[in-house]
């Protein structure tokens, strides 16, 4: 996708709250007390305590629903803007010909095509715009869109139900397992092959190694996202056929969430 269509889409979300912000400032000073009002007030009433109580509460009620209706406003923009970039993205990644559209609009229109969607949108709403996770929901869609999403529902259901559990991050070291490395082991502990021992900082080191990352925020982000993957049984370590050699392999679970990504 054109670094246009992000910053008009994505990007553009800061310069727009701060375009909203000064719109419920607006809205807000609209509904503040007038001088007459205040000084109207203020002359009916001898206690000053009470004098603030009554200007602390006098149309209350007018400022929350005021930024309840901004807040729903803003809310909407920002779902119709996630919704924008992930269709884009998705034409992006196709041959972005007729037919793309026309299978589009044949999984939109289908009953449990259309649910398919819905959950993807519901998993991109339940977060802050994110290029790195509507990049990833972008493959999902059309990974789904080019099957047949008709026998496949169940597995398509659980599959991004799974997907949603993970982070970005988790998402996106997923779909880069084919580019894992292996290492080589000084000491360890294992069960049947499993390494049971703390792993997780020699594959950090050597796969950070291989992609020319240095900075040590970087690498804690891996070890933790690698962490998840682990916990969360879609990966595990074992002992290769080469002695003394670890690496990182998928589970079952995890080949096939790695397909809907790559």
């Amino acid at each position: 996708m054109s670094n246009i269509i992000k910053y008009g889409i994505v990007k553009s979300q800061e310069v727009n709250f701060g375009t909203q912000k000064k719109g419920l400032e607006d809205r807000i000073d609209e509904v503040k007390l007038s001088p007459e009002e205040e000084e109207a007030i203020v002359a009916t009433k001898i206690e000053k305590t009470i004098r603030d109580k009554v200007l602390g509460l006098f149309k209350v009620g007018e400022i929350v629903n005021t930024i309840l209706n901004w807040n729903e406003e803003v809310d909407k923009d920002i779902k119709e803007a996630k919704k924008g970039y992930l269709l884009s993205s998705y034409f992006n990644k196709t041959d972005q010909t007729e037919n793309s559209v026309e299978k589009i609009k044949e999984f939109l229109t289908n009953p449990k095509g259309n649910t398919i969607f819905n959950k993807i949108l519901r998993i991109l709403d339940n977060t802050p715009p994110d290029t790195e996770l509507t990049e990833h929901l972008a493959t999902v869609l059309k990974h789904i869109i080019n099957t047949d999403f008709n026998s496949l529902f169940e597995e398509h259901k659980f599959a991004l139900n799974q997907i949603e559990m993970l982070t970005p991050q988790a998402l996106s070291l997923l779909a880069d397992h084919k580019n894992w490395k292996p290492w080589q082991l000084k000491s360890y502990s294992s069960a049947n092959g499993k390494i049971t021992s703390d792993w997780l900082p020699d594959f950090v080191y050597v796969y950070a190694a291989s992609k020319g990352i240095t900075d040590t925020d970087i690498k804690a982000r891996i070890l933790h996202s690698m962490n998840d993957l682990d916990k969360n049984r879609y990966a595990h370590a074992s002992l290769t056929t080469t002695k003394l050699v670890a690496a990182v392999f998928l589970t079952d679970i995890g080949k096939l969430i790695a397909k809907y990504i790559e």
